[in-house]
């Protein structure tokens, strides 16, 4: 199954529900194992439906640049 990506956004191939992938990672993927040891996943939870599925690799690319760029500016 794939999903659409647009502009910052991912629709879940389930419901259709339109979100941030950072809206997700905050809400969804809160207590995931994976998330927390590395924080990092190749699969994204949509918040509404629950339904879990995979991610690009541009998305993960997307997520790696927001982190540095949050690290780079203080609060």
């Amino acid at each position: 199954m794939s999903y659409k990506q647009k502009s910052g956004f991912i629709t879940c191939p389930k419901c259709g529900f339109k979100f941030s992938i950072l809206y997700a990672r905050t809400v969804s993927c809160q207590g995931c194992s994976k998330m927390l040891s590395s924080l990092t996943c190749e699969y994204v939870k949509c918040p509404k439906c629950s339904f879990e599925f995979q991610i690009s690799e541009s998305a993960i690319k997307d997520i790696e640049a927001l982190k540095k760029w949050s690290l780079d500016r203080p609060f």
